[in-house]
């Protein structure tokens, strides 16, 4: 036991390394229906808006890569839709910072501008 002490003691601190900038084109969608069912456009945002109101999550769907960005807010306890809400199954161009940490992703928007398909 001792040792285990010894070697968790010597262990580098974790580090969180802050987010970085980006820009994204895509499709807001609300995450869980897009994971499960593949559901996005015009023709699904109602559906979207009721699993919002549900505690679902927005994210945006990259325009090419088809990578999901589920959203964050800007500071615990904050709305992460609050930024796109309006924008739900409209093409979007997003500037933000990303997280990354063990395989998961989370963007927080900082600005929003919804762009002709």
């Amino acid at each position: 036991m001792l040792l285990a002490s010894v070697a968790a003691a010597q262990e580098e601190p974790r580090v969180v390394r802050p987010g970085h900038e980006v820009e994204i084109r895509g499709e807001v969608v609300e995450v869980g229906c897009y994971l499960r069912d593949g559901s996005r456009g015009e023709g699904h945002k109602a559906c979207a808006l009721t699993c919002l109101k549900n505690g679902g999550q927005l994210g945006i769907v990259e325009d090419g890569t088809g990578v999901l960005y589920p959203l964050a807010g800007a500071q615990p306890a904050t709305d992460p839709s609050a930024a796109v809400r309006e924008q739900i199954a409209a093409h979007v161009g997003v500037r933000g910072r990303l997280y990354e940490r063990a395989g998961s992703r989370v963007l927080v928007v900082e600005a929003v501008e919804r762009l002709d398909d």
